[in-house]
This record gives C-alpha cells, sequence and structure tokens, in this order.
C-alpha cells in the first residue's frame, strides 16, 4: 500500500474505499500465485459527445473526465507488472461521437469500412460514397453550415432540411432505394475490407431501431425502413460522414463502429493474455462512459452478455474463461436530442434526425456487480435530457452544476469561472471503481507513478474569489449539509438552492455586468477581426516598401491581407444583422419570469379558496342538470402553481427577501465553481423556453425487470442442470 500521509488530506483514500478495495479482492484466489492464471484486466472508456483524448488540450479542462479515468487505469507498460506477472491490464479508449474514432480503437486500419483505403481507388471510391450519402439527404448543406459565416446559421439550417420535406414519401422511398442501391457498386472495393459480422451486427440494429420506430408510431412504418436502410446502415459506414459533429448530433452516427470496436478488442485483449499464459482464472470489466457516451457503455455491457451467455444472464464465459462484469460507471448519461415529438417524424428528412437512442439496448444487465450514475442537477439545456437509470438497478447521485461540470470537457473559460468542479465527481467515481475491483490507481499510486495524471485529479488546491480562500471539498460538503449526498433524483432540493443563490446576485449589479449581453460576443469578434485587418495591412504595406523587392512575400501578404478584408466584411453583415435583431438579455428574463411566477404565487390562496367554494356549491344546491361544479373547480386550479412550481418561486423570494440565507460557503460555491449556461451562453438562454423555474428534463430509456430476470435465471438453470 502506497504511503497517505504524504498527501493533503483532501487528496487520500479515504478508509471506506479502502475497505471496499479489500472486499472487492477477498473473494480470489492470491492473484500473485503464478498457477491460479491470468487475471486480466480491462477498462472500456466511451468520451461524450465531441470529446477526443487526442484532439482535447489535456492540460486544461477540455481533457474530459473519461480521458482522465482512462489514463488512471493501469495498462501493459506498467513497470509494476514485473512483479505480478500474472496481471493483465487493457484499458480501451472510444471518442466521443460528432468526431473521429481514434486511430487506436481498431485492432487493424482496416477494420472500419473507408477508415483507412488502400491506394487511390480506395479513397476514390469512399469519395463517390461520401458525396452520395450527401446528396441524396441533402447533409452537404449541413457540413458547409461553419464554411458559410456570412449566412445565418436559422436560414442554412432551413434551407438543407426544407430541401425533401414536402416531397412524398413514395418518391422519397425512391430516390433513396436507387442510391442506397448505386453505393454498394461504388464502394465495394472499400465495404469488403470490414468482417462480415460487423455488416451482420449493423443491419441487426437497424432492424432494431425500424421496430422501435413502428411500436412508437404504426403510421411511419414504410418511413422506418427507408430510414434504418440508409441511416443506419449506409450512412454510418462512411466515416467522413459518419463522424462529422453536424451529422453526428442530427442522425446518430457513429455509434455502431464504436460498439463493433470495443467487441473487437474485448477478444484481442483476451487473445493477447492467452498467448502469454495459456490457463485465465478470470476476466474483470469495468466500463465507463459520459454524455452520449453512455448509450454506448450501456449498449457495450448489454452485447457482452448477449454474446457470452452460459446458462443465465450472470454466467458469462469466452472459451470457457470466466468474464465479471465488475463495474458501470456513468457520467450524465443523454440519450436524447430533444423531447420526443411524433410529428417529426413524418417530416421526410427532419424524421430522419435520431431524436433519441430509445432503439438501443439501455438497460443495466444482472451481470453488471455495481453501477453508479452521477448527474448534474443544474443542468437546463433542452437538449442535455438526462437519461435516468431510475428503472434500473443501477444507483443514481446528483452533484451540483451542469454537464460539463459532471464530465469534463468545457473549454478552459468557458461557461464563467472555473473547471475544478469536475474533479469531484472525478474522484468520486475513481472511488467508486477502486472499490468495485476496476484497475484503476488510487490516488497514493496516482501520486507515485503518474505525477502528472494525479495533477488532474487533486482536490487539495484552493479556490479563490480574491477576497477569500476555499478548500473545495469544504464548499461542496457546505453544499451537502443543505442537500444531503442520497440516491436518486432530488432535482427540486438542488434547484431551490440554486435559484436562493440566483435571487441574491440578481440584485447586485456587479454581478450582473459580469455577463456579457447578447451583442458584446458579436461586437468584440468583429473588433478582433478588424484589427487582423489592419494589422494585414501594414505587413502588406511593409512588404511593398522593401528593397530588394520579394514577389513571393507580397504575394503572400496580399493575399493575407484581402483575406481579413473578406472575413472582416463578412462579420460586419452579421454583427449588423445582431445589433438591429436584439434580444432580450438573460436577466430582463429572469426578472420577468420571477415577476410572472410571484404573481401567480399571490393568487395561490385566492384560486384554491374559490376552487373550494366551487365544490361546496355543488354538494349544497340543486343546479341544473348540465352544470358541473366539479370541472369548474378543476379549471380553477389549471391556473394554479404546481406544489413543484410553488417550491421554486418560493425559493426565489426567500433569495430576494434575505429570508433564510444561503452559507458564505455555499454561495462562494456558486459563484466560483457552478457553471451556468443560460447566465454565460445567449443562445442556450434564447432557445430555452423557461430559464430556471424548472426541473431538468429526463428520459427513461432503460428498464431492468428484476423479478422477470430472476424468474429467467432459475428457468435456464434447471435448463442447464436437465442437460
Amino acid at each position: 500500500m502506497a504511503e497517505t500521509t504524504q498527501l493533503e488530506p483532501a487528496d487520500r483514500t479515504h478508509g471506506k474505499v479502502l475497505d471496499g478495495m479489500l472486499k472487492a479482492h477477498k473473494p480470489y484466489k492470491s492473484d500473485d500465485c503464478i498457477r491460479c492464471g491470468a487475471v486480466i484486466k480491462m477498462g472500456f472508456f466511451f468520451d461524450g459527445f465531441g470529446r477526443h483524448r487526442d484532439q482535447d488540450d489535456r492540460s486544461t479542462s477540455r481533457y474530459s473526465n473519461i480521458c482522465r479515468l482512462w489514463e488512471a487505469h493501469r495498462d501493459m507498460r506498467d513497470t509494476r507488472r514485473q512483479k505480478m506477472p500474472n496481471q493483465f491490464w487493457y484499458p480501451f479508449y472510444y471518442s466521443g461521437l460528432g468526431t473521429d474514432l481514434n486511430k487506436d480503437a481498431g485492432k487493424d486500419a482496416l477494420r472500419s469500412a473507408g477508415l483507412k483505403a488502400l491506394g487511390a481507388a480506395g479513397k476514390s471510391a469512399a469519395k463517390s460514397a461520401t458525396s452520395a450519402a450527401q446528396k441524396v439527404v441533402g447533409v452537404d448543406k449541413v457540413l458547409d453550415l461553419k464554411k458559410a459565416p456570412g449566412k445565418a446559421l436559422k436560414n442554412a439550417m432551413s434551407e438543407a432540411l426544407d430541401e425533401m420535406s414536402w416531397r412524398p414519401v413514395t418518391r422519397v422511398y425512391g430516390d433513396l432505394a436507387a442510391q442506397v442501391k448505386a453505393i454498394p457498386g461504388k464502394v465495394g472495393r472499400v465495404l469488403t475490407m470490414a468482417r462480415e459480422d460487423r455488416w451482420v451486427r449493423r443491419g441487426k440494429a437497424a432492424v432494431r431501431g425500424t421496430l422501435y420506430d413502428i411500436k412508437k408510431n404504426p403510421l411511419k412504418a414504410g418511413w422506418s425502413v427507408v430510414k434504418a436502410l440508409f441511416f443506419d446502415v449506409v450512412m454510418d459506414s462512411i466515416p467522413q460522414v459518419r463522424d462529422n459533429a453536424a451529422v453526428a448530433r442530427l442522425f446518430g452516427t457513429g455509434f455502431e463502429d464504436r460498439l463493433s470496436a470495443a467487441l473487437d478488442q474485448f477478444e484481442e485483449a483476451y487473445k493477447d493474455a492467452k498467448s502469454s499464459m495459456n490457463k485465465v482464472q478470470r476476466i474483470e470489466v469495468s466500463v465507463f462512459g459520459a454524455d452520449r457516451g453512455g448509450v454506448l457503455a450501456r449498449a457495450f455491457v448489454n452485447e457482452l452478455v448477449r454474446k457470452y451467455k452460459r446458462r443465465s444472464d450472470v454466467d458469462l464465459t469466452i472459451e470457457g474463461d470466466t468474464i465479471e462484469i465488475k463495474f458501470l460507471g456513468l457520467l450524465d448519461a443523454v440519450s436524447s436530442l430533444m423531447a420526443e415529438n411524433k410529428l417529426l417524424d413524418f417530416v421526410p428528412l427532419v424524421g430522419m434526425i435520431k431524436q433519441n437512442y430509445g432503439d438501443k439496448p439501455l438497460g443495466v444487465p444482472e451481470a453488471v456487480q455495481r453501477c453508479v450514475h452521477f448527474a448534474a442537477a443544474h443542468e437546463l439545456r433542452f437538449y442535455q435530457r438526462l437519461d435516468s437509470l431510475e428503472k434500473t438497478r443501477g444507483d443514481q447521485y446528483l452533484y451540483p452544476g451542469t454537464s460539463e461540470d459532471i464530465t469534463g470537457g468545457a473549454p478552459p473559460g468557458s461557461m464563467g469561472f472555473r473547471a475544478e468542479l469536475q474533479r469531484v465527481a472525478l474522484r468520486d467515481m475513481l472511488n467508486e471503481a477502486l472499490m468495485a475491483g476496476a484497475a484503476v490507481d488510487m490516488m497514493e499510486y496516482l501520486a507515485q507513478y503518474k505525477s502528472d495524471v494525479f495533477r488532474m485529479f487533486t482536490l487539495a488546491h484552493p479556490v479563490s474569489d480574491g477576497t477569500a480562500s476555499y478548500k473545495i471539498p469544504d464548499l461542496i460538503n457546505a453544499y451537502r449539509a443543505i442537500v444531503p449526498h442520497q440516491k436518486g433524483l432530488n432535482f427540486q432540493d438542488h434547484m431551490q438552492v440554486f435559484l436562493r443563490w440566483l435571487a441574491v446576485r440578481y440584485q447586485s449589479p456587479a454581478f450582473r455586468a459580469s455577463m456579457s449581453a447578447t451583442t458584446d460576443g458579436a461586437k468584440k469578434a468583429h473588433q478582433a477581426l478588424s484589427l487582423q485587418r489592419a494589422d494585414a495591412e501594414a505587413a502588406y504595406q511593409a512588404e511593398r516598401k522593401r528593397s530588394p523587392l520579394d514577389p513571393k512575400a507580397l504575394g503572400q501578404a496580399l493575399a493575407r491581407m484581402q483575406a481579413t478584408r473578406d472575413a472582416e466584411m463578412q462579420s460586419l453583415r452579421s454583427t449588423a444583422l445582431v445589433l438591429a435583431n436584439p434580444v432580450v438579455s438573460v436577466w430582463e428574463r429572469i426578472g420577468s419570469e420571477a415577476a410572472e411566477q410571484t404573481r401567480r404565487l399571490s393568487m395561490q390562496a385566492g384560486l384554491k379558496e374559490s376552487a373550494g367554494r366551487m365544490r361546496k356549491l355543488g354538494q349544497d344546491m340543486e343546479l341544473p342538470y348540465d352544470a358541473d361544479m366539479e370541472q369548474s373547480a378543476q379549471a380553477i386550479e389549471a391556473f394554479m402553481l404546481s406544489p413543484q412550481a410553488l417550491a421554486l418561486t418560493q425559493a426565489w423570494q426567500d433569495g430576494a427577501s434575505g429570508k433564510n440565507p444561503l452559507p458564505p460557503q455555499v454561495m462562494a460555491l456558486f459563484d466560483l465553481l457552478v457553471h451556468d449556461t443560460m447566465l454565460t451562453s445567449w443562445h442556450d438562454h434564447i432557445l430555452s423556453s423557461t430559464l430556471y423555474f424548472q426541473t431538468r428534463a429526463t428520459d427513461t430509456f432503460g428498464t431492468s425487470d428484476v423479478e422477470k430476470e430472476a424468474k429467467k435465471r432459475a428457468a435456464d438453470e434447471r435448463a442447464a442442470q436437465a442437460m
């Protein structure tokens, strides 16, 4: 055991965690006994949307918590294996949807169709396939959004989506079918590089998605088939399209390739260990997922169970060797883009938008020995709906902050303030994984063997607001004294504390001034481009005066000057548009919403009394045959605040009036660490119909029927004994 006294108290491994680690190890034979066989420990890490270990800056908050956990996992290069030669450690990382799949995610360079084409013929085929895919669905318009700064986003997206909106379904079917039929001929040489079972798996996934769509809405059966054929099979196979961020967010591409890669690497790691030590004691699997990577994490463990099940769902083997799924850890799992809208399913191209991943297996199978889900309590963006595990066997806990405060990955300086809060959930996830038996290092070992990784996990450094200094654990403990850290999704309690803080800060002119207005960003961006243009003009004039004249340098300076002038001109048009159409500021919206809620609160008692009188009138008097006092009472009650809205409004009033103030440490937690996209991101507050007088929206796609599973397991055991 590593020395613990050298670390700051905030970084020492808690005694409870050490006890859990001992319990996780106790049931097994001595792992240092080589004749007992190999102990193969694998970790699978599925990153959040848009996050990429090899592209994000490792030294900043952009480096996600999934990346950090991956770094904390032991690997085969670890020198400690010299003393434990029967230990085999394999960490596997998969970049988030919407990014290029990381190169080390496959056992070889040819495992994904078109990922690395051989020669010009392969590249040409992939290019043709991409072109066909884009043209048939109008995706080429979506892909060009970032390249058209002079075009308003709304108009560009509308044009891309409307291109097919009014075409009959039959015609769309014919067009797509023709393109799908033609594509294999164009990319045949590339597609044949892929393993056959990968295409079988992709086809099965498409069928599952189709059946899920039809079950939800039988009237769209024909369109579901078209969607499955094109997006789930063909489009998801072309890396240039599949891993594009815009396409991945809209159409849900990139899923099957990552799942297939993880399954392949599981088998490859097993074979690698077997080549060194023929006898295997056990295989231990730990899986981590963040944001939409949580979908992949659950799909992966479900696929492991399906593929390697022997007598029952808890009896998993590969070539006779035992597989144990020790741990499943999820960070703010999100499985949908928006609230499901059945009407959208009928609009041809818009209907192809993957609103959620409900067609994937998102339950927590019985084979998973421990599952935890850490979620953001104050996330309110409509496209970050939490995928709750409340109907599964997973344990859920809420943490203060928005999604990036749990998953990590926020750009440095974005969403305001700091990024240290992401380490709270990170450290708790590390401890949960340790207690479950995952091959991650505790803080003492990180400090000893991986000092650079240790610095990504430490909570010992204080944060300061210029006048006072705070330790992060102290701020968290003060918060949890008000809202206890317990199982469940008690969003209401967390939002009430947040509103008490916000009501105080709303009255502070200095705090309000610290949040930029909608137009500030546009003006700053234009000013920066103006400075670049002036600098380029000065450089061009300097080149003209140089003697002797350097034609090449002069040409480059001229090109740069022209480019900066064009950029400034385009920015001028878009900036003028923003300034000419100002939106209501977030503070104005907060004020109007608070005033409306307060007005309704003042009417609450009167409405309740009126509803009561209406019911009493119906009981005491003979009324005309068509009079329904109960219906009238319910109509009055419909104008009343719900108990949840009532509590949130009361919390705002408590904060605004100074009644029951929050402790200074809790105020500091929100001031310094908790991110709030509604305050700091103008487009998020514009797109939200309601700001703060609400709790986070959730989905419940995954289910675990414990009783049904127990009966099935008993039946499987009886069948096995009979054989």
